[in-house]
């Protein structure tokens, strides 16, 4: 299939403005749909690029949504309200813009003829794991941001035609530079907590998460927007790779290697439950990917950008929770 023109939803973000360049780059026809929450500079040296379009408005918005979707050949679907700190905190509009409004894309996007739709969630959806999760393995969502995914996976995938292609990618956790950083991931806030206070504070020390860097994130995005039908419709695709299983100690302690002044302080707490290894194995047999960046790289990627760039990882537009909550409001 080929799929010349597509529309990244939340094109601005964390993952999207890495993939939305990657697309130009590819020869892509992009158009970029967001609201600009978070502001602009993720796509700023885009916005006069003749292959990208954007579109300025909420994804909640039907008239914008069909505005947005006229003529696209697929879809890739990254607008959400990230997290569940930040869905605790906005509880009605992260439903709204997390299950509601995916639905009705997916509703508007059929009728306007749309052949593809990639959908991001999130291999938190496992929740707690006694072994390795796989794609067939049963869901446990512990917060409102995944149960919206789990949610909007189920009628993603029931809604497939011979007409209307979809696809799941589960990311694993995402690490690493982008256009529009962030220091509220896992990964980034440890580093952080490194470098402004010399303490990493660990809840769950021995709770286990799968990483993966947001270039790798958007590669397995262009894999699945190229990829033939029989390997992607109805298809749900974990995005990572197996050796980026990490117990949250053992990042604190390649943390520590880079960053020796750095303490480990061990607090128990239930505070996030999640603990879960993920194989990564269908992805990589099926479609044929690799990631091209570890844990270890993203570290050292981080740690230069802030010492020698005067990125400053304290500043508020490095975090979801401080530009978002004031600019949100229930439709």
């Amino acid at each position: 299939m080929k799929n010349n023109f597509i529309l990244v939803t939340g094109g601005a973000g964390y993952i999207g403005s890495v993939l939305t360049r990657k697309l130009v780059e590819k020869g892509y026809k992009v158009r970029i749909l967001d609201s600009l929450i978070y502001g602009k500079q993720g796509i700023e040296e885009l916005i006069d690029n003749s292959s990208v379009e954007f579109i300025k408005g909420d994804i909640r918005d039907e008239k914008i949504v069909k505005e947005s979707i006229k003529g696209i050949d697929c879809i890739v679907h990254l607008s959400a309200i990230v997290g569940e700190p930040l869905c605790k905190k906005i509880p009605e509009a992260a439903k709204q813009i997390n299950e509601l409004a995916t639905k009705k894309l997916i509703d508007l996007s059929k009728l306007e003829g749309v052949k593809r739709f990639i959908f991001s969630s999130t291999c938190s959806n496992y929740g707690t794991s006694d072994g390795i999760a796989n794609e067939e393995s049963d869901l446990h969502f512990l917060s409102l941001y995944s149960e919206c995914k789990v949610h909007s996976e189920k009628y993603i995938l029931d809604s497939k035609t011979d007409n209307f292609e979809t696809c799941v990618l589960r990311f694993a956790t995402a690490f690493g530079l982008s256009p529009r950083m962030r220091f509220d991931l896992l990964l980034q806030e440890f580093i952080r907590d490194a470098l402004v206070n010399k303490e990493i504070i660990l809840f769950g020390a021995n709770y286990w998460r799968p990483l993966v860097h947001v270039n790798d994130i958007s590669n397995a995005c262009i894999l699945s927007i190229n990829g033939k039908t029989e390997k992607i419709s109805g298809q749900v695709y974990n995005v990572g790779d197996d050796s980026q299983n990490y117990t949250k100690q053992d990042l604190a302690k390649i943390i520590q290697d880079k960053i020796p002044s750095t303490k480990i302080s061990i607090v128990e707490s239930k505070k996030d439950p999640r603990n879960y290894q993920v194989s990564f194995k269908k992805i990589k047999e099926q479609l044929g990917f690799s990631i091209t960046k570890s844990a270890k790289d993203g570290i050292d990627e981080i740690i230069n950008e802030v010492n020698n760039n005067n990125l400053d990882p304290q500043e508020s537009e490095f975090s979801n929770m401080s530009k978002l909550t004031e600019k949100v409001n229930v439709y």
